[in-house]
């Protein structure tokens, strides 16, 4: 008896850095393209236009065209230089390798809380939007630095239209029964990976105070 296909695994989530540098180098490619084929057709517009004094001043179009296309390939190879110069770095400090294992982490600990098969979100379906948030969300890359793990699996969850109940208990009562069960989640999945949340998390900030990034109210 053929047994059913197995459904596909989960593509590696990519580095967010080379996400945000793949976005900016695609616009800086499409600025070039756009400036080239205006320079081509004001050099075809300059080709039938008879000169005169009320001729536009082609040249000081060229000019500033040729201009903005050097700002663009001089931006491009700047972007490009930079990321690898990051690159580098986190490989040579081992920052990467701690990174991808927090956000492994929260992304099982955010699937596990979040999913409910009843109401439409499988844990297929939960674990997609959680690595689609994971890897494009810019603010999410950068509280993966800033707030405890409880926090930003939270945040995770609520950003993907699923937060926790209560998604956010009132300052100084975090360890209200309720908020703990709701990220019992959160806590197996550290215990399942042999690592606990402190590994290669950073310590929570002695006084409270705002976040360095407010959260945007919508996700």
């Amino acid at each position: 008896m053929d047994k059913a296909p197995s459904a596909p695994e989960p593509a590696p989530p990519s580095d967010p850095d080379l996400h945000w540098t793949g976005w900016a180098l695609q616009m800086l490619r499409e600025a070039a393209e756009i400036d080239l084929r205006a320079k081509r057709m004001t050099a075809q517009q300059q080709s039938v236009t008879l000169a005169g004094p009320q001729a536009p001043d082609f040249a000081l179009m060229q000019s500033r065209l040729s201009r903005s296309l050097r700002l663009s390939i001089a931006m491009t190879e700047r972007i490009r230089t930079e990321y690898l110069m990051r690159k580098g770095e986190r490989e040579g400090s081992g920052e990467q390798e701690r990174r991808r294992r927090r956000r492994e982490q929260a992304a099982e600990a955010a699937t596990r809380l979040a999913a409910a098969p009843g109401e439409g979100w499988s844990v297929e379906h939960t674990r997609s939007a959680v690595w689609e948030k994971l890897v494009e969300d810019e603010i999410l890359d950068v509280q993966l630095d800033t707030l405890s793990p409880e926090e930003f699996v939270r945040e995770v969850c609520r950003r993907i239209g699923r937060p926790p109940a209560p998604p956010w208990p009132p300052q100084g009562r975090e360890e209200d029964a309720g908020d703990e069960a709701g990220l019992a989640g959160a806590d197996s999945v550290a215990a399942d990976s042999g690592e606990g949340w402190g590994e290669g998390w950073a310590e929570p900030p002695e006084e409270s105070g705002p976040s360095r990034l407010p959260s945007p109210d919508s996700s």
